[in-house]
């Protein structure tokens, strides 16, 4: 049974129509991204699943419960991050979580093991009783992950889950939501191109609240060789050290390199012999030897996807003008 389900769904605010007769399902075990320029419905989406708004037309089901039917349960089967976590700064990460829990409906011996859980999978542990006030960005965000896994949701809906995050806590991000994905329907919304690239196996695109396209990202399989493209910027002594130290790592195949737009600016195409590879220790030498600019996974083109997709959709809007 497919854990999300939209079904000719339209949403209304006012005379303006948000979505028109949107249509997908997100299986068990699925990290679906949802991209669409600004305006084009993924949060309304993601609030719609989340039991904020009823949709006016269609149907709406998680875990087989219908939209207009949601009650109390709701909250055991949807874990959601908006793009702006709701935190409390007085309070300790140790006090929010527990909050969090109770809100949910976790409690007594449930909502100890949940806390814990959530603090483990987050690596929460050494700030359990900090004030979330003096968190880092990084920390922040991972007390956001972290209450959307509170009461083990089988739905987790995360909303610019990776945004404002150095490249290290991106990649910590990235690696905390892939084992939080397991056994859940992740729907992981962002205006990102190499997040979606990095994190899912399949793209919802929505322009002006349609469905513009459904596709698979021809990501490798678990055990297949995978390359990262790193584009960085340093010496051409700082370059050399850098492969050495990079060649070195468990698991990488070959480091090419190539120049970029300056003799300083680098193109970097590391083979690892597994997915997802570990880019922590990459990354530490790269920022270490020199500045990071950009890295992603080397393999669908996510933003030509994209880009395409919404162009055919503004065609076939025009043609469907004309006729009329």
């Amino acid at each position: 049974m497919a854990s999300i389900v939209f079904d000719r769904v339209d949403k209304f605010f006012g005379p303006h129509q948000v979505l028109h007769r949107l249509s997908f399902q997100v299986q068990p075990g699925e990290i679906v991204g949802l991209l669409g320029p600004n305006g084009s419905g993924k949060t309304t989406t993601l609030r719609l699943i989340a039991g904020y708004y009823q949709a006016d037309a269609g149907r709406v089901k998680v875990q087989g419960m219908a939209g207009r039917q949601i009650d109390g349960r709701h909250r055991n089967y949807v874990g959601y991050l908006p793009e702006k976590a709701p935190l409390y700064d007085s309070l300790t990460v140790s006090q929010y979580l527990q909050f969090v829990g109770r809100c949910k409906g976790v409690r007594g011996r449930r909502l100890s093991a949940s806390l814990d859980t959530a603090m483990a999978a987050f690596n929460l542990e050494e700030v359990r009783n900090t004030a979330i006030a003096r968190l880092s960005k990084g920390f922040r965000q991972r007390a956001g992950l972290a209450q959307a896994i509170l009461g083990d949701p089988s739905v987790l809906l995360l909303d610019e889950a990776t945004n404002g995050l150095d490249p290290i806590q991106t990649i910590e991000a990235r690696e905390m939501i892939r084992r939080a994905s397991e056994g859940r329907a992740v729907l992981f919304s962002s205006h990102l191109m190499q997040e979606i690239q990095a994190l899912c196996t399949r793209a919802i695109i929505l322009r002006n609240g349609r469905l513009v396209t459904d596709v698979p990202l021809n990501v490798p399989a678990i055990g297949g060789r995978q390359n990262i493209l790193l584009h960085w910027r340093g010496s051409a002594a700082a370059l050399k050290q850098l492969r050495a130290n990079v060649t070195a790592i468990d698991g990488v195949l070959e480091v090419q390199a190539r120049c970029g737009a300056t003799t300083e600016h680098h193109i970097l195409t590391i083979g690892f012999a597994q997915r997802p590879p570990s880019l922590n220790p990459v990354l530490a030498y790269a920022l270490e030897l020199g500045q990071v600019e950009q890295f992603f996974y080397e393999g669908s083109n996510v933003e030509d996807i994209l880009v395409n997709a919404v162009r055919q959709a503004d065609r076939n809007i025009q043609q469907m003008q004309e006729v009329i």
